[in-house]
């Protein structure tokens, strides 16, 4: 008997000690140092939109062709942007296989501590970003530099309210983007850094879809920009709240369309999509999402942070500045070359 005792004890020590691995190994995969030194073959094909610009240039080409647009004002913006920089919670949901979405109301992120971690991470990527931008020739400006009046705050602040989805995005945002936000409850979701309105769209989602876009080419227009900047960060809380972990990292830009606005278009075929396209187009995008990585260890009953691990997340988002802006390059030269 007391064998038995004793071969149970040491199963059970056993299989305690293999969860601890398996859920160890769940967090720890990666580090963003690993990440920002991958090699160039295997970055490709880690990251995802490399060669997004090939699509986006035929639309182009449809435009001229119809007359919606002339060649001597295809898009070559200057002035960009940060419309946002914003943390996905995904602590909030999970989608099934056949794609379907399941809320998990547990594990939220707090609004404050959303905001929170939203500002720390800008701290260490933003100035490694604008540098990327102004090396290339680009302007690249925050929201308090490129609203300079009550309308332009207005017409910011109010544009989450009119950028909309199109088909099955449309049909899956229903409830995600309303959790995301703490427009339901069970938790207050995800917002964005100090100064920034929460856009419900990220580089994946402005690469998937063709009303978004123009939406936002509409609000860049008005906010006196040529082109918008897109940045998401996707994280979740783990282990009982005790670890915030890294998921994912999205950058995407937007531009404007400067068509000939006194023309319609009416053709049978594709009238409305080709109306949508006028009003603004992803000409670049860079995104991936990955297994889990350790971004902080959480005090469990405070929420507070104990420990940061962000070595190298400036060097990541070097390397998502590097893809875009190549594919802005080749955007704007009509480039549909892949190399």
């Amino acid at each position: 008997m007391n064998q038995i005792r004793k071969n149970n004890s040491v199963a059970r020590v056993l299989i305690i000690g293999l969860l601890l691995v398996l859920n160890g190994s769940l967090i720890a995969q990666k580090n963003f140092m690993e990440i920002a030194q991958m090699k160039d073959k295997k970055w490709d094909n880690f990251r995802k939109g490399s060669d997004y610009y090939i699509s986006q240039l035929m639309l182009i080409d449809g435009l001229i062709d119809v007359g919606l647009l002339k060649e001597e004002n295809t898009p070559n913006p200057k002035d960009i942007g940060v419309l946002t920089f914003q943390l996905w919670d995904e602590s909030t949901w999970k989608s099934s296989k056949a794609g379907g979405w399941v809320y998990y109301e547990k594990n939220f992120i707090s609004e404050d501590g959303s905001n929170m971690i939203s500002n720390r991470i800008m701290e260490e990527i933003l100035p490694k970003i604008r540098a990327k931008y102004t090396s290339a020739g680009f302007n690249l400006m925050e929201p308090d530099e490129f609203i300079t009046n009550e309308e332009q705050k207005k017409i910011y602040f109010n544009g989450p309210s009119r950028v909309e989805l199109s088909g099955i995005l449309k049909f899956f945002s229903n409830g995600l983007l309303n959790r995301l936000q703490g427009n339901s409850n069970g938790g207050t979701g995800s917002v964005s850094a100090d100064g920034y309105a929460f856009y419900p769209v990220t580089a994946k989602t402005v690469s998937m879809d063709f009303k978004s876009p123009s939406n936002i080419g509409l609000i860049t227009e008005e906010l006196g920009l040529d082109a918008s900047l897109l940045i998401a960060v996707r994280v979740s809380i783990e282990k009982g709240g005790r670890s915030l972990v890294f998921r994912g990292f999205e950058m995407a830009v937007v531009t404007t369309i400067d068509d000939e606005k006194d023309k319609e278009y009416s053709g049978r075929i594709g009238a409305k999509l080709m109306n949508m396209y006028r009003d603004g187009l992803t000409m670049s995008a860079s995104y991936f999402q990955m297994d889990p990585i350790m971004l902080a260890d959480l005090e469990r009953k405070t929420g507070n942070v104990e420990k940061w691990y962000l070595d190298g997340v400036d060097l990541v988002a070097e390397r998502m500045t590097d893809d875009v802006i190549f594919g802005m390059k080749k955007f704007i030269n009509r480039d549909k070359s892949r190399k």
